[in-house]
């Protein structure tokens, strides 16, 4: 029974130039196990006529992996809105090219209308032309659309966070981030007789419970992948779980896929659809947000405030501009955010003032560009070796899977690849004393390098000092355990009976930029990865084919992968670099566009994510990390989501209810108390995850679970009551509509003038004083009896609980219509 089964692993955005022709699967939705799936309702709409001139507490530009998160999060609290502004589609017209795990790679969005299809400008050390660098366009970003891998990186890497920002006041290391990626997850196992077939080693007590992200493995791995693991470890590696903190070793490793129903968990099916009606978070697709608003208000220290966005469908389309009374946040990704900023004044001042841009601030936005660069070397197998070329190629047999995965979510379209492995610079170069010459070397060189690298890419002073430091770390790194390569199988040849090693370098010592060449938001900026311009680079490559030819011969692996077909045995040397040089692509792992870095080190946003200069504006994606990982960039994405989440919270949440112990009575705060806002420290994250339950998702309330806030004091309470009972019998009773109206009316501000909105309470940030963009009631956190969170939000729920049967009620409730529209008189106009 156990070799029908069959698993592997892969790049992170699939491209897949020819593929055989298929029917449309029957599925239509999601949860498509689920009957009553079709009451999985948003307020998702393409619509401007109610948003235009409206007025939320926090707008999010990005509906991607980060930005749904983020949106989930804070509307976790009912009496704040959220907005997010997502380009792309909802992705209904294409769910099984979403949600199939390997139907979705075989027949990938890349270079459909969910993709950004974006180009590289001509790479000079890499072959001379343009590389595609696909993004996912659409709610759930590259994560609806990507390889569906799940791991997190090494300890050492996040720990150089921290080091690169000395003295910050949140602090980013391997503990912080690493605890917030397992917020996110909710980890499953295959059973064991599966485990040990395929040599699995699992430690559940590295990965997270309870959390909207799955993580688990294909219903059906390919035969060969048994083979992937006794081969590494016969050449003296240890097999264990990845997600430990040591990358070093060899895994199959889980994917962002939900083992219930075999489907893609990205953030829309893990942070969205699973939640009860929010009437206070609206998602808008189909628009593109072309610029930030500032209305020339500043704080006490002089920074400025963001006081909205614009956006619009097209080139050619109307223009709307929507305002947030709160925060700006950005999660566009790596390409998007930065170019965001850029179009509102925010970036190079060279950049900006040569298109004709009025500099808002002057940073370094787009620069520090890393990516990981990777390329697949092939083999022959036995005749008869089942590959994805089976399912690639042979009408028949796609069909027939389609038709068991339709039925029964089983069979071959179930598998993604997942066996993969890291490589020290120790385990290619010949062991550790070719390792140490090596980084004595390059450290000898270190000055030379960063003048070079500065000169050639027009560095401004600051990023060249961020790039001193960044490279003695991973000069550092070169004799330690770090990950240099990522060493993947992916069952996808170049036709019937070949298999794949997929090499990716994953610290790149090149540096490259995004700069906008346009006043358009619809014109895609320059991208520059700067593949291969240090020669490190293309040495580590180097290396790694050879680890790969090593591996491949290698027992019992050597049984599966013959003769090497491309490129060929034979090819040593400097032809080996060339073929690597000109093959080499992307791994679609791009990263530190808006650095986190001090400003002097060249960073776009502090510790708190804020972009220097300004009081509101955020980025919270994984354009902020400063230094690339030995991992995929999805995990990280959400890590950052999720604690970018807690930090905004620390900042506008109220104080919590404090609790008498003996009589169980709660006092709530009132509704003008405040957070110690201005500042968030780590202190504030943990004051804010401790007392508000605000920032934990293990311990919101079952208000917030069922998408309704809680109030304050005795009278929120019995609101809470009230309305618990009305969803719990499904009762549609008039009065309470007529309350819930009143109350709600609350939370829809027009954005400007008395008597125009509820403005009960001026809320003052405890750093700067009243808040010059809006006055506004101060959250309360949702609370049970006593005091004690009793049951956990939608977004930490277990899985049966999250997909499950569970109809919801009707969302006839207050959306879109309530959101009033400022007009003419809109201060952000």
């Amino acid at each position: 029974m156990l070799s029908t089964i069959a698993l592997t692993l892969s790049l992170s955005i699939p491209f897949i130039p020819s593929i055989a022709a298929y029917s449309k699967p029957v599925r239509h939705v999601h949860n498509f196990h689920n009957p009553h799936a079709s009451q999985f309702k948003r307020e998702v709409t393409a619509d401007t006529s109610n948003i235009a001139d409206a007025s939320f507490d926090f707008v999010i530009v990005g509906g991607g992996c980060a930005g749904l998160a983020i949106a989930s999060r804070l509307s976790e609290w009912s009496n704040v809105t959220v907005l997010v502004i997502e380009a792309g589609g909802d992705g209904s017209d294409v769910e099984a090219q979403i949600d199939i795990p390997g139907y979705s790679y075989l027949h990938s969005l890349t270079g459909s209308a969910y993709d950004w299809a974006y180009n590289t400008v001509a790479q000079t050390d890499s072959g001379g032309g343009t590389k595609y660098w696909p993004r996912g366009k659409g709610l759930g970003g590259s994560g609806a659309i990507n390889g569906l891998f799940w791991c997190r990186g090494a300890q050492s890497e996040y720990d150089a966070w921290a080091t690169l920002n000395p003295g910050g006041e949140q602090t980013w290391n391997w503990e912080e981030v690493s605890k917030y990626i397992n917020k996110a997850e909710n980890f499953s196992q295959p059973n064991s007789s599966v485990q040990d077939y395929f040599g699995m080693v699992l430690d559940s007590s590295v990965h997270g419970s309870g959390g909207p992200i799955q993580a688990g493995f294909s219903e059906y791995i390919f035969d060969s992948v048994k083979n992937w693991i006794p081969a590494w470890v016969g050449l003296g590696f240890t097999a264990h779980d990845l997600a430990d903190g040591n990358t070093r070793g060899v895994m199959i490793t889980p994917s962002t896929l939900n083992m219930r129903n075999q489907s893609r968990s990205d953030s829309k099916a893990g942070y969205i659809d699973p939640l009860p009606p929010r009437s206070n978070l609206v998602i808008l697709t189909g628009q593109q947000v072309t610029e930030v608003l500032f209305n020339g208000t500043k704080d006490a220290s002089g920074n400025v405030m963001a006081s909205g966005v614009k956006f619009q469908a097209s080139s050619s389309a109307t223009s709307y501009s929507v305002q947030a009374n709160r925060e700006v946040i950005l999660a566009g990704g790596s390409i998007g955010s930065p170019q965001i900023l850029q179009l509102s004044g925010i970036g190079p001042s060279s950049t900006l003032t040569g298109l004709g841009i009025d500099v808002v601030l002057d940073l370094p936005v787009g620069y520090n560009l890393q990516d990981h660069q990777s390329y697949s070397m092939y083999w022959s197998t036995p005749q008869g070796t089942l590959t994805w070329a089976n399912l690639s190629y042979t009408n028949e047999l796609g069909q027939e899977q389609l038709q068991i995965y339709d039925q029964s979510a089983t069979g071959m379209w179930t598998y993604i690849n997942e066996a993969v492995g890291y490589v020290s610079m120790s385990d290619i170069s010949g062991g550790s004393s070719a390792a140490q010459s090596y980084q004595a070397n390059v450290q000898s060189e270190m000055n030379t390098t960063v003048s070079d690298v500065t000169s050639w890419l027009d560095l401004p002073d600051s990023v060249a000092t961020g790039l001193a430091a960044q490279y003695a770390l991973q000069a550092e790194w070169l004799t330690t355990d770090v990950g240099q390569l990522e060493i993947i199988l992916t069952m996808l040849g170049q036709g019937d009976n070949t298999l794949g090693i997929q090499v990716a370098l994953q610290h790149p010592w090149s540096r490259g930029n995004i700069l906008i060449t346009s006043t358009s938001a619809f014109t895609a900026p320059a991208i520059n990865p700067d593949y291969f311009g240090v020669g490190y680079d293309i040495d580590i490559m180097n290396y790694g084919s050879e680890f790969a030819r090593k591996l491949a011969a290698a027992a019992p692996l050597s049984e599966v992968m013959l003769t090497e077909t491309l490129p060929g045995a034979t090819v040593t040397g400097d032809a080996l670099g060339n073929y690597t040089k000109t093959n080499c692509g992307t791994e679609y792992h791009p990263i530190g566009t808006c650095s986190m870095l001090p400003k002097n080190s060249g960073g776009v946003v502090d510790t708190n994510l804020i972009v220097y200069g300004t009081n509101n504006l955020r980025v919270i994606d994984a354009s902020i990390a400063p230094i690339h990982m030995s991992s995929h960039t999805m995990a990280i994405a959400y890590g950052i989501a999720e604690k970018g989440a807690d930090i905004v919270k620390s900042r506008w949440m109220a104080v919590v209810a404090e609790t008498n112990t003996t009589t169980n009575a709660t006092v709530a705060s009132t509704s003008t108390a405040t957070a110690s806002a201005g500042v968030a420290t780590d202190t504030a994250v943990t004051g804010a995850n401790d007392k508000n339950g605000a920032s934990s998702s293990s311990d919101l309330s079952l208000g917030a679970k069922i998408g309704i806030g809680a109030g304050v004091g005795v009278g929120g309470l019995a609101v809470l009551a009230a309305l618990l009972a009305f969803c719990l019998v499904r009762r549609k009773r008039k009065n309470e509509d007529a309350a819930a109206a009143a109350n709600m009316q609350k939370l829809y501000r027009r954005p400007g003038g008395s008597g125009r909105g509820y403005s009960d309470g001026a809320y003052k940030e405890a750093a700067e004083g009243a808040y010059p963009l809006a006055t506004l009631p101060t959250p309360a956190a949702p609370f049970s009896h006593g005091g004690h969170q009793r049951d956990r939000s939608v977004g930490s729920m277990d899985t049966l609980e999250l997909y499950g049967a569970q109809p919801m009620r009707s969302e006839s409730g207050y959306g879109l219509a309530n959101y009033d529209r400022g007009g003419a008189s809109s201060p952000y106009r």
